[in-house]
């Protein structure tokens, strides 16, 4: 799973080259490149091995994909401390993130608290491949907010004008679209009320939504998300409210869900708008070793002011707040061991 590179071998192998060219006649500069070559090796990191992390996030126009960026740009500040590596990749939702992790195509992940929960069940649409019972939480982040966007101008009041309209519901594999998934269970819409559903992709949905080509979309996203104000600077926008009866219900039904508020003023408008969240999670498997884990953990916390710069949602995020219990999958070990070393927990 990991990507080691044990130098220490590296340069065993780079010695045994040597000796096998030093039998060759008039090849001295080869054994002069090879020594070099072993040194380089060895240099950073002497007989340590290196790690080499991919962490996978989300669409560039969310908050998953520049919150991984931050993360890894911390590790990767002091890699020369530690010899670990970190690259963030735009993922494919949180349940295409899952399904890389439990490949382990990729170590780490950012994915939504509530398809965390299905994936170490093996519920949902994960009922197919079963429990990921080694799936682990790292940290806990901002929470995410289930927002439905219309146009301005449009006449719909709440969620049963859209009974039959064209919305699109995120690519398939996302967050937005799997909770999409849950929230319809809700509705008393019939196969033919849900046809005119689409799951393309974030980018150039605000183009789609003013031109008239859709008439809503649904993301489930932190905000203030790049989306709705790149949606905003086509046309004027507004929110469609999930509703309090269904909020209420699916808060009552599933743990990871809450109820939340997009704040007022977000995009401009002057009330906020009640919704549903679940928290953004980074996640990890249970065999990831606990040293790069809590490498992953202190990187972070060392850089937390810069880390609260990169996106609104992440501005309030304090060392406590990466602590998150509440969730079916526990805490990696190399997680608890660094929050209680840190205080955070007993």
């Amino acid at each position: 799973m990991l990507r080691y590179q044990t130098l220490a071998r590296a340069c065993a192998l780079g010695k045994k080259v040597m000796t096998l060219i030093a039998q060759i006649p008039s090849n001295r500069y080869l054994i002069a490149a090879a020594s070099i070559c072993c040194i380089a090796l060895t240099a950073p990191a002497a007989a340590k091995d290196q790690v080499f992390l991919t962490l996978a996030t989300g669409g560039v126009t969310g908050v998953y994909h520049p919150a991984g960026t931050a993360i890894c740009r911390a590790v990767n500040e002091s890699r020369s401390e530690h010899g670990v590596r970190c690259a963030a990749e735009a993922g494919r939702g949180s349940v295409g993130s899952l399904k890389q992790l439990r490949d382990r195509d990729v170590e780490f992940a950012i994915v939504q608290a509530d398809w965390q929960h299905h994936a170490y069940l093996g519920t949902s649409v994960f009922a197919e491949i079963g429990p990921m019972a080694d799936l682990r939480v790292v940290a806990g982040l901002h929470t995410e907010m289930a927002a439905i966007v219309v146009r301005a101008d449009s006449g719909f009041m709440d969620l049963s004008d859209l009974k039959g309209r064209r919305i699109n519901i995120g690519p398939a594999g996302s967050g937005s679209a799997a909770t999409w998934g849950q929230l319809s269970q809700y509705l008393p819409w019939t196969e033919e009320d849900r046809a005119a559903i689409s799951q393309e992709d974030l980018s150039g949905l605000g183009e789609a939504l003013c031109s008239g080509e859709i008439d809503a979309y649904f993301v489930v996203i932190g905000h203030p998300a790049g989306v709705i104000e790149e949606t905003q600077e086509v046309c004027p926008v507004r929110f469609i409210e999930i509703g309090s009866n269904i909020s209420a219900a699916m808060v009552k039904d599933a743990p990871y869900y809450r109820t939340a508020e997009i704040p007022s003023g977000a995009y401009g408008e002057s009330s906020a708008v009640t919704t549903i969240g679940t928290r953004a999670l980074l996640v990890t498997v249970e065999q990831m070793p606990a040293h790069v884990v809590s490498t992953v953990l202190s990187s972070l916390l060392a850089d937390l002011e810069a880390f609260n710069t990169v996106h609104p949602a992440l501005g309030d995020m304090a060392g406590t707040q990466f602590v998150e219990t509440a969730t079916e999958a526990p805490l990696h070990l190399g997680a608890v061991q660094f929050y209680q070393d840190q205080g955070y927990l007993p």
